[in-house]
């Protein structure tokens, strides 16, 4: 207490609830897959959407105002959020490069998949070396009912959420493969999005 026998008043504080704000290119996919790892259990962590269905770059623009938001807030407890994800593929688009550099200049962390985010998908049920491109990873990833219409059906979970400790240990090998053969990192096949869900299964 103070002097005059009156208790301090505490600055208000944000909830001790985790906030990830995550930008992605999906506008379903994505999404839906992501958020299941914060639904799925009894979690402190939560996801703040930001910009959906978007190019890599705008993405990245759109994450570097929460960035600065971050930056100018006095004390941690009075950030909106935690960290900062964007979420996108190779695809077919130009300055991917430039996007993941400006990203990782600034503070922002990418989940990247090369060609695109169904071969994370993939990776959970089945090893992937050979490159393909975005319709064969789709297609794949549609026959063996992990999507659905651009949604992950509730039927996929099973496989999904057993499946996920593999696909990351096949995602950290196609990177491995990569470095010894000489190739550029994220090429193609390559997925580092299990950086993300980990940070969201931890909680």
């Amino acid at each position: 207490m103070s002097a005059g026998g009156h208790r301090r008043k505490t600055a208000p504080r944000r909830q001790e609830q985790r906030v990830i704000r995550v930008h992605s290119e999906g506008e379903r996919t994505e999404p839906d897959y992501l958020g299941h790892w914060c639904l799925s259990r009894d979690s402190s962590l939560r996801i703040n959407w930001g910009t959906t269905g978007a190019d890599p770059m705008s993405l990245v623009r759109a994450a570097r105002d929460d960035v600065r938001v971050m930056k100018h807030s006095r004390r941690p407890a009075d950030r909106p959020f935690d960290q900062v994800w964007c979420v996108f593929d190779r695809d077919d688009h130009l300055h991917v490069n430039s996007a993941i550099n400006e990203a990782l200049q600034v503070g922002i962390h990418v989940a990247f998949s090369n060609p695109c985010f169904e071969l994370w998908l993939l990776l959970h049920v089945r090893d992937r070396t050979a490159g393909l491109d975005r319709r064969e990873a789709q297609r794949l990833a549609t026959s063996l009912g992990l999507v659905s219409a651009k949604d992950v059906p509730a039927s996929a979970w099973q496989l999904l959420e057993s499946g996920y400790g593999a696909a990351k240990d096949r995602a950290i090998k196609l990177d491995e493969r990569h470095e010894l053969n000489g190739s550029l990192p994220r090429s193609n096949p390559s997925s580092d999005v299990w950086r993300l869900v980990d940070v969201l299964r931890a909680g």
